[in-house]
């Protein structure tokens, strides 16, 4: 495959069985018939109902004994990035629920109207970040659900059933962040997020990122971007513009 560029194709698979490794990833996601998948941890008969995950150099046996055709992108590893992304060591099988076919959906759009397959990075980034928030221990996905409120923490030590002098040292090796600061890069990207695609005013962002006055969003944008969050407004704002004139 490309080693820059995601790879996406519709493939069958034969009754011979072949076990190997690979250094990209591979999201597998089914469009009819059973594969047979055997990884360290897994014995998958991945059908209709479920897709897969593979992660690079994780080696594995796969087999078919039917018809059958599957979606698969080959993704280059550098483009897995995050703590979870490390961590799904053996792959992370799924059930294709209604985000996963709708996804589905859209890979098989871009792959049979697209030769250049342009639009299918960012479709595995949209599924990337389902794939983290499964892996995603319980603390975590509560952070990313509460970012904008105030969390204590001692419910995060709870939800995981740790004492808070454990909780914080696991919590640092997991992310390489204390929580506090994990929850501060979160709200910063979400700022970001808001700056860029809205026109809310700092106030408003700031409240909606969890901050009561913008006065504590603009001391974390010049903590982490040396800039105030108007700055950065300004700042992306011209560069599309400047993107737009020249691309």
């Amino acid at each position: 495959m490309n080693d820059q560029n995601i790879v996406g194709e519709r493939r069958t698979y034969s009754d011979v069985a072949n076990t190997h490794d690979h250094s990209f990833a591979q999201l597998i996601l089914p469009l009819q018939g059973t594969l047979f998948i055997n990884t360290t941890i897994h014995q998958l008969e991945l059908n209709e109902s479920r897709l897969f995950f593979l992660p690079p150099q994780c080696q594995h046996t796969f087999y078919a004994r039917d018809t059958n055709e599957f979606l698969v992108l080959d993704i280059p590893s550098f483009m897995l990035s995050g703590e979870e992304g490390t961590q799904i060591q053996n792959g992370l099988s799924l059930q294709l629920d209604e985000r996963w076919n709708a996804i589905r959906l859209l890979i098989l759009s871009e792959i049979n109207a697209s030769i250049a397959h342009s639009n299918l990075t960012p479709l595995f980034h949209h599924a990337y970040i389902l794939l983290q928030r499964e892996y995603m221990p319980r603390s975590l996905q509560f952070i990313h659900a509460n970012f904008h409120q105030s969390i204590e923490l001692k419910q995060l030590a709870n939800l995981e059933g740790y004492n808070l002098t454990y909780y914080c040292k696991w919590f640092k090796q997991r992310t390489g962040m204390t929580p506090k600061t994990y929850l501060q890069t979160l709200r910063l990207q979400k700022a970001k997020e808001l700056l860029m695609d809205s026109d809310r005013s700092i106030l408003q962002i700031a409240q909606q990122v969890g901050y009561e006055h913008h006065s504590s969003l603009t001391r974390l944008f010049q903590q982490h971007e040396n800039i105030t969050p108007i700055g950065y407004r300004q700042q992306i704002r011209m560069l599309e513009k400047e993107k737009q004139k020249f691309g």
